[in-house]
């Protein structure tokens, strides 16, 4: 197996989405990931959807956790925060996405973190970042969306703001925080020193739109809304209603455009007053009356079907795809790809289930590890034996709901 974080320990204070992808990410690379969770409830995301999902095992939990050790632990209780600390400096890393602040008044900030254990590489992971002015404001995904400029990105110009349909802002923030832990922990191996990594929503946001982020701050150039249609400006580029269903399209370029004309039984469109060049931009297919010609080209599709159309172009070297659910695809055109998911047993689920594993594949296999998601405090007595509490210890702690050992 890939495993290049084995050895690695995770203390992971994360709850939610952000936090737990980066530590995701940090245990399918085999990191032992040891998750803090607050006794009786945990993770929020463990409750699920009541009636249709598992008591404490709700799907979008399995799938960021699969594979992580979970402490439930009461850090309001001044020995719950001592048995942090002894795992602080057995660790390698802390992730931790609580509201700046709040662990300093713990004494668990990085300052003190660093003194328990000064290789440790200590990852805070907020809506804006450790300082400024809005440092203490929520991070939300919706609000993040709305303040950096993605919601005004999406949608057709006039329109109101429409926030991308799933919590984007905040699996970037975890890929972000992935590649600046793994960087970090590069740097210590040069320095022989910890580090603290600042990883925020915001920034997560302004890196996955460096493309129109750049047109401003470079070029002082304000982003356009495109809608559904293409940023090429082709009239045969875009999303398009078929027969039966939705098309996208990319022929962006001017050979492209015409191979698509053609596939689609109009050649004779390429002559069309229309279809005329009309100017440059970057090599694009760019013609005399954009409107006009995309609805040509939008007529001569509604007489197909999405599926024949997505064979048709794809064959001709024209990336195209029928605009489908998640649902569809993961039953249907994903099984056609190598994939990345590991098929596993879990608890609460009467059938095996699959999760997704780091994203890639090495040598031909999904990376990652295929182990299912904890219950709640699993792993508490384990890891509080590893720390060399005794059996009486652990009794008086769980006695006392310091602790939560598993049901």
């Amino acid at each position: 197996m890939f495993t290049p974080l084995a050895g690695k320990r995770v203390v992971d204070l994360t709850h939610v989405l952000a936090g737990p992808y980066v530590t995701h990410i940090l245990r399918q690379l085999g990191a032992d990931v040891i998750k803090i969770e607050r006794p009786g409830t945990g993770d929020v995301m463990r409750a699920g959807r009541p009636g249709q999902s598992p008591p404490g095992f709700g799907p979008q939990f399995v799938g960021l956790n699969a594979g992580k050790r979970s402490v439930a632990l009461d850090l309001k209780d001044s020995r719950g925060q001592d048995i942090l600390r002894r795992l602080i400096a057995t660790a390698d890393i802390l992730v931790e996405n609580l509201r700046p602040g709040e662990l300093r008044r713990l004494k668990l900030d990085y300052e003190s973190a660093a003194v328990l254990n000064p290789m440790l590489v200590y990852c805070s992971v907020s809506g804006w970042g450790q300082s400024g002015a809005f440092a203490g404001r929520a991070g939300y995904d919706q609000a993040i969306q709305a303040a950096t400029g993605v919601m005004m990105m999406q949608g057709e110009p006039g329109e109101p703001p429409m926030k991308v349909g799933f919590p984007a802002i905040d699996i970037a923030t975890g890929m972000n925080g992935a590649c600046a832990v793994l960087s970090a922990l590069l740097e210590r191996e040069r320095t022989g020193k910890g580090c603290r990594v600042d990883v925020a929503m915001a920034d997560s946001a302004l890196m996955l739109m460096i493309g129109p982020a750049s047109t401003w701050s470079v070029g002082r150039i304000a982003a356009e809304r495109f809608g559904n249609r293409s940023l090429a400006s082709s009239p045969t580029s875009g999303v398009f209603p078929t027969a039966d269903g939705w098309l996208s399209v990319a022929a962006n370029t001017p050979e492209q455009g015409h191979r698509a004309l053609e596939i689609i039984g109009r050649p004779a469109l390429k002559d069309d007053p229309r279809f005329a060049p009309a100017g440059s931009k970057g090599g694009f297919f760019i013609v005399a009356d954009l409107e006009g010609a995309r609805a040509q080209f939008a007529a001569g599709l509604r007489e197909g079907t999405a599926a024949h159309w997505e064979a048709a172009f794809n064959a001709a070297g024209i990336a195209s795809a029928k605009v489908r659910t998640i649902d569809e695809y993961l039953d249907g055109a994903y099984r056609q790809t190598p994939g990345i998911q590991h098929r596993m047993d879990q608890p609460g689920y009467a059938q095996p289930v699959e999760t997704l594993g780091a994203g890639f594949r090495v040598d031909g296999a999904a990376a990652g590890v295929a182990a299912p998601a904890p219950a709640l405090g699993a792993d508490s007595q384990a890891v509080l034996r590893d720390l060399g509490l005794s059996p009486d210890d652990i009794a008086e702690l769980a006695r006392d709901k310091v602790v939560q050992l598993s049901r």
